[in-house]
């Protein structure tokens, strides 16, 4: 009996132990956060931008253009049907008079036979007509959609690059922001602490402490919770505005896998290295280079448009009355009774006075535009190249020597509060100590992420994104 029971309650614990276990694995994944490194992040973005997507609509409507280029050299008809009411008829007589005239030939006159009576008649003209030369207007006009689509091509990478940048900032901006809350709750910790030095040492009546101090350091509290007050509020909106860049949805959060941006920096190479990629990789340099071609292409066009265009044809005309009979002489056409179809050889001139010129020097115009505006990327995007890389080594620069002041700011704080707490220091040695760790704090934090939004800016400037994943 003893083992019976203690089998039932060995089975009864087995099955809680189990179905506390199911509901830990059901339970814990959906608790967890998932966390997103830079790379997922920029994944997402790159994934979900409507920037993109619109730039693909550009690249499909560019692609749409090169199709209808490339179908203007094969052959197009035209069929126009229509149908109305038409008077009824039979084929008409011709009345031959006895008398002739001075040639010989008799005299006659046609007579209609048009009846009162109102019928319908349908017509079909159609036309098969098949450019066979056209002096370029065919070919350089599609060229000009060629690297247009090319282009179009180009600018969605840049737009790429714009969103990948982005998300950059907005990764960077969380953690520093992050980090600045955590800067401001270190700097309170030493408020507090001092707080508590001062108020032990007026109990016990030292010299180097009294009442003005605790309101000094009050002062000091306030100015620091707003400082964290602001750094809260910028963690969150870009933490809100990270979400919305990725898609992330609205009801579900996420972590990143930093708590700091990383103190290793980057190896450079030499500024006008930099310069160089950025010449060869930019797509907008590959967008003004294709636009430039496609500019050229409708300069010809437009001068093709001044020259004849040979083409070879089939034409026919179909119509057709019930309520009139049918003529079978060719000569005499009736226009609601017939049918004809036939091959033509043809070429089609326009003439104007000065139409077709002002167009091809309105094209010429077009093309220089495009070489100015080539001249001025070459120029401006290596100035642009040139400041993010300073900004780089200056940022750089900064934030190391802000990282070893807050290291000196924060032994000065250690050091005064040995001094005041042995009698041989004032309060205000420790004011001092503390503003000054809270401000290279800062310094070394915003230091700290424009070194990594300006490594993104350069990377984004020379075009990296193009030949690198992200």
């Amino acid at each position: 009996m003893r083992r019976t029971r203690r089998g039932v309650k060995g089975r009864w614990m087995i099955l809680f132990l189990f179905c506390l276990g199911v509901f830990a694995a059901e339970e814990s994944p959906a608790s967890e956060k998932p966390v997103l490194t830079l790379d997922q992040v920029i994944g997402m973005a790159v994934e979900y931008s409507p920037q993109i997507r619109e730039a693909e609509q550009d690249v499909k409507a560019a692609e749409t253009d090169l199709a209808q280029a490339k179908a203007g050299q094969w052959a197009q008809m035209d069929i126009t049907a229509f149908g109305g009411p038409v008077q009824d008829a039979r084929t008409p007589v011709v009345l031959v008079t006895p008398s002739k005239d001075a040639e010989g030939f008799l005299r006659g006159q046609i007579k209609n036979r048009d009846e009162t009576s109102i019928g319908f008649f349908g017509r079909l003209e159609l036309s098969i007509v098949q450019p066979l030369y056209t002096f370029g207007k065919i070919s350089n006009r599609r060229d000009a959609a060629a690297h247009g689509l090319e282009a179009q091509k180009a600018a969605m990478e840049k737009k790429r690059g714009e969103v990948i940048l982005t998300a950059k900032e907005y990764y960077f901006s969380y953690i520093v922001a992050r980090q600045g809350i955590e800067a401001a709750d270190d700097a309170d910790t030493f408020i507090q602490d001092a707080r508590r030095r001062i108020k032990r040492l007026i109990e016990l009546k030292a010299k180097n402490a009294d009442e003005s101090d605790l309101y000094k350091l009050e002062a000091f509290e306030a100015e620091i919770q707003q400082f964290k007050v602001k750094a809260q509020t910028g963690a969150q909106m870009a933490y809100l505005a990270l979400k919305k860049h990725i898609g992330y949805p609205e009801d579900k959060d996420f972590e990143l896998d930093r708590k700091t941006l990383p103190k290793d920096t980057r190896a450079l190479g030499s500024q006008e290295e930099y310069t160089r990629k950025a010449l060869s990789q930019r797509p907008e340099f590959e967008q003004i280079r294709r636009g430039i071609e496609a500019r050229r292409a409708l300069v010809e066009a437009a001068k093709a448009d001044l020259y004849p265009s040979v083409f070879a044809a089939a034409v026919g005309s179909f119509a057709g009355a019930p309520g009139r009979e049918r003529m079978a002489d060719s000569y005499i056409e009736d226009e609601f009774n017939h049918a004809y179809m036939g091959a033509i050889l043809g070429a089609n001139w326009h003439f104007d006075l000065g139409i077709g010129q002002a167009r091809v020097r309105k094209a010429r115009a077009e093309h220089q535009k495009m070489l100015h505006t080539q001249e001025y990327a070459e120029q401006n995007i290596p100035l642009e190249v040139a400041k993010y890389y300073q900004d780089v080594i200056e940022s750089q620069a900064s934030f190391q020597a802000y990282e070893k002041a807050a290291v000196a700011a924060r032994k000065w704080i250690v050091s005064a509060f040995s001094n005041f707490d042995m009698g041989v220091g004032p309060a205000k040695d420790i004011f001092d100590a503390i503003d000054r760790y809270g401000k290279n704090q800062g310094e070394y934090l915003l230091s700290l992420y424009n070194y990594h939004v300006s490594l993104a800016k350069l990377s984004y400037a020379v075009g990296e994104y193009r030949s690198q994943r992200y």
